[in-house]
Formats: C-alpha cells, sequence, structure tokens
C-alpha cells in the first residue's frame, strides 16, 4: 500500500516544505489539496502541480492524489477542466472532486448528480485521470456505500473511482466490511479519519481524533480491505488540532506506524 497526507492542513507550507514533511514522515508522498489559497491552485495548476510532481519525485516521493475543491461539482466549469488537464501533464493519477447535495427529491437529485458524473467520467477517460467521489457524512449524496453505488453504478472502474473514508462511515455506523463490499468494483483509495463523538449544547457532533483514538474498528477495516484484495493508495488525513507543526509531524509519524501495523 501505498501512504500519503493529505496537505489540507498544511496550506501555510510551500511545496519544498511539504515534501520535507512527507520524508520526515516517512510517508510516500502528498494527496495534495489543489484549491484556491493553497500553494497548487486552479489558477496556478498547469504549470505548478507538474513543478511539484518533480520536487517531490526527486525526493524519492510522489503526489498520488490531487483533491480538488469540495465545491467542484461541475465537469463542464472552468476549474474541472484546468485541474484535470493539469494533472494529466503532471502524471497525477486521480482526483478527489467535490460533493453532490443531498435533496428531495431524492430520485431527481441522483439522476442529476450521475450526470455530472457522466461529464467527469468522460474528462477522466479523455485525460487518463480517474475522478473519485469522497464517502462523507451529512447532507452529501454518497455519503454512504451504498448511495456512493447508485452514483457510480455502470460507471467504468478505470474512470470513476470510490473514495472510502474510515471515519465518515464509522459516524454513518454502516458495518464497515459490507460498506467496502457494496464498493469494491470501484474502490480505489482510503481516506485514513478516526472520531470521536462529544455532547455539545446544541446536541451531539464528532471531531477527528488521531487514529486509533476514536470509534473507528480498524480491526475491521483491516479485515474490510484484505476482503476486497485492496493494496492501494491511502491517505492520511489529519483533520485534527494540533499546537505546532512539530506536534502534527510527531502525529503522522504515529498515525503511519499504527496504521502499518494494522493493515500489515
Amino acid at each position: 500500500m501505498r501512504y500519503l497526507y493529505f496537505t489540507k492542513t498544511l496550506q501555510k507550507l510551500d511545496v519544498p516544505d511539504l515534501v520535507k514533511f512527507c520524508k520526515e514522515a516517512g510517508l510516500d508522498g502528498a494527496d495534495m489539496a489543489v484549491r484556491p489559497g493553497f500553494p497548487v491552485n486552479p489558477d496556478n495548476a498547469l504549470t505548478e502541480l507538474p513543478t511539484a510532481v518533480k520536487a517531490f519525485a526527486d525526493a524519492g516521493l510522489v503526489i498520488g492524489l490531487v483533491s480538488a475543491s469540495t465545491n467542484l461539482i461541475d465537469p463542464a466549469g472552468k476549474e474541472a477542466k484546468a485541474v484535470f488537464e493539469a494533472a494529466a501533464k503532471a502524471e497525477v493519477p486521480a482526483i478527489k472532486i467535490g460533493y453532490f447535495p443531498l435533496r428531495s427529491p431524492f430520485d431527481a437529485n441522483l439522476k442529476a448528480a450521475r450526470t455530472q458524473m457522466e461529464g467527469f467520467a468522460k474528462l477522466a477517460e479523455k485525460t487518463k485521470v480517474r475522478v473519485c467521489y469522497h464517502t462523507h457524512s451529512g447532507a452529501n449524496l454518497g455519503n454512504n456505500a451504498a448511495s456512493l453505488r447508485w452514483l457510480l453504478q455502470d460507471f467504468d472502474p478505470h474512470h470513476v473511482g470510490a473514495y472510502f473514508d474510515t471515519g465518515h462511515t464509522a459516524v454513518n455506523g454502516g458495518p464497515v466490511r459490507t460498506e467496502l463490499d457494496i464498493i469494491k468494483p470501484w474502490l480505489s483509495m482510503i481516506a485514513i479519519k478516526d472520531m470521536l463523538w462529544e455532547k455539545k449544547d446544541k446536541g451531539w457532533a464528532h471531531r477527528v481524533v488521531p487514529a486509533g483514538e476514536g470509534i473507528v474498528l480498524w480491526n475491521e477495516v483491516a479485515q474490510g480491505l484484505k476482503d476486497c484484495k485492496f493494496n492501494g493508495t491511502i491517505s492520511l488525513h489529519g483533520e485534527y488540532d494540533t499546537k505546532t507543526q512539530e506536534e502534527r509531524l510527531k502525529l503522522a509519524k504515529e498515525e503511519l506506524t499504527y496504521l502499518k501495523k494494522q493493515f500489515g
């Protein structure tokens, strides 16, 4: 398996420092956030993403995934074309797009989202960059494996992939091994989060914690990945609070060690 670090929490670092962080953490590379306000963004991606890929490659690392803006759901839009073209030029194999909103009436909502996904599938086929859709709890279509399968059904897995999130699946409460089996034909990426439920003044809420400190059943995740014969890309999301960059690096190292022990 290949272990990446999602650079969402490293927005202030330039590319050389991102390389340094991933190298020091013992990771294989980055899941690069290509979003407005980041070092590599939709406006400069055509030139800066290939440059970043080379910087990582020179250090023996990879950029194995681009995570685009969470509102990137129009395959015909300027940002989609720019990001896919840049990824193709840089030979980044996959892009995580945004989230289709979950609305009523469901059937019409699903039909509209599948039309957009068809556009992304064509863009992926044209650029040879797989489009990946991420399971995210909340009012998002595809927030669990069943609805994600409805979204991806009949699309070619060579061009369209499922990006399974451990933490959001735990929040939704679905049995991990079954959830993985439902999307097995499209399973492309694993997002690493662990979650804790906390009671707030306005009710219960969840927050991200380092792997092993929350409600995720990691033995079930490990067995589910074995059931699916998964040997692909794993992205550590690290979306928990840290006081310093040194603390984030320490936790990245610890999470990586924990995950390798779990997954073998």
